[in-house]
């Protein structure tokens, strides 16, 4: 083993240690059991004997539920304990699979019930989630990020392997009760790490009072310079310039179908590049934390460009698939570009910015497929060239408009 591969290796020693394993585990325990619970509830509609018609609804309500939700956590978060709603959230996950299972008739307590699921990651996500990426040291955050993506992914692709083997001897109702009531472990967790983590943010807070003599700002002036902010706009303009080209991702089966190619080999290929992705990112988190982060944020952004082209005049399966593999081995990128987020903002300031951000996304995700499917009835070329200048509009405000720190 050369030097630095061994230098690599110990690197990675730093977010191995004790508090950085239990943040892991919750990753891992909660993702666990929500995975598999959210990928399978078509499956539960149909069991149920829901129709597609309520399934429609129920696919709008969680899309206006998660314009509003994600904005309200975050403002949340940043004025009550962060910790408390992580307990909360494990809560209400736990309540709402376990409830589901015991309805059948009612399609309304269905709905209510799954909403309150699905919302339960979302509340875990942009309180305690964004709160706890604060605590670990800058110069590990890449690292952090990608290690941690490893722990998360890989428990939904273990979760939904072994539902998939619970499912085939037991019903799909019992699958909901036995993994919801799994909350429970990522619960313990959370309140077992809650203290030492407080401990922890208090001793940085000290350090922060004695650099600072006018630290003590009112949690509504934070707000108010929050919108005084460069960065916050231009993060705003990128989640604008990026949302298109995004949303055209859910579309890409489709263009894959037209060129003959069957949904089991676009599926088995996007599970094969997740899994080089992971072992990319790990490599890559090393890097971003020796070399800085920004101009791999803006590559995150302007590579995209590459691939859209290639969709846009796409005749063939060979570009397809160069073009798949391109978007997607880009997004090892992901863990860097998180990390970098955190890099521009303070906690206070970071945990309502991601919120509202969040916000903004699934906004425009609500939006863009209705213009995207008047677009792909036209051409699927406008589809993506409209998305290749919407990365490259984001990469250039990336570019003059946020700062280049480690």
């Amino acid at each position: 083993m050369g030097a630095y591969e061994l230098k690599f290796f110990k690197s990675y020693k730093s977010v191995l240690k004790r508090n950085y394993l239990l943040v892991y585990l919750i990753y891992f325990s909660f993702f666990l059991f929500n995975g598999p619970l959210e990928q399978i509830i078509p499956i539960l509609f149909e069991q149920k004997g829901i129709g597609e018609e309520v399934y429609g609804i129920f696919l709008s309500l969680n899309n206006v539920i998660h314009i509003v939700l994600p904005g309200v956590v975050a403002y949340m978060a940043h004025r009550f304990d962060s910790f408390k709603i992580g307990i909360i959230a494990m809560a209400i996950s736990l309540i709402g699979g376990c409830s589901v299972a015991f309805i059948d008739q009612n399609y309304f307590l269905v709905l209510f019930f799954l909403l309150l699921l699905i919302s339960g990651r979302t509340i875990f996500n942009f309180s305690l989630g964004n709160s706890i990426n604060y605590t670990f040291a800058r110069e590990n955050r890449g690292k952090y990020f990608a290690l941690r993506d490893v722990f998360l992914f890989g428990s939904i692709s273990i979760g939904l392997f072994l539902g998939g083997l619970y499912t085939a001897k037991y019903s799909v109702n019992s699958f909901y009760m036995v993994f919801s009531i799994g909350f429970i472990v990522p619960l313990f967790i959370i309140a077992y790490l809650s203290r030492e983590i407080k401990l922890k943010k208090a001793e940085v807070e000290v350090d922060k009072d004695t650099e600072n003599s006018n630290e003590e700002k009112s949690k509504i002036k934070i707000i108010k310079d929050i919108y005084k902010d460069k960065k916050v706009w231009a993060f705003t303009l990128i989640q604008i310039g990026t949302a298109f080209y995004a949303t055209s991702m859910n579309f890409l089966p489709l263009l894959g179908t037209s060129l003959g190619i069957s949904v089991s080999s676009i599926m088995g290929m996007f599970g094969a590049i997740t899994i080089v992705n992971s072992l990319l990112a790990l490599i890559l988190g090393h890097f971003s934390d020796m070399s800085g982060r920004k101009w791999l944020y803006v590559i995150d952004l302007a590579f995209d460009i590459i691939p859209a082209i290639v969709f846009a005049f796409t005749q063939n399966i060979t570009l397809f698939f160069i073009g798949v593999v391109l978007t997607m081995v880009k997004d090892s990128l992901a863990p860097i570009s998180f990390a970098y987020f955190y890099d521009c903002f303070s906690e206070e300031k970071g945990v309502i910015v991601m919120g509202a951000l969040s916000s903004i996304g699934n906004l425009l995700s609500f939006l863009a497929p209705i213009l995207i499917g008047i677009l792909w009835s036209i051409s699927t070329k406008y589809v993506f060239l409209i998305g290749a200048m919407g990365n490259g509009l984001a990469a250039l405000v990336a570019v003059f408009m946020l700062p280049d720190v480690k």
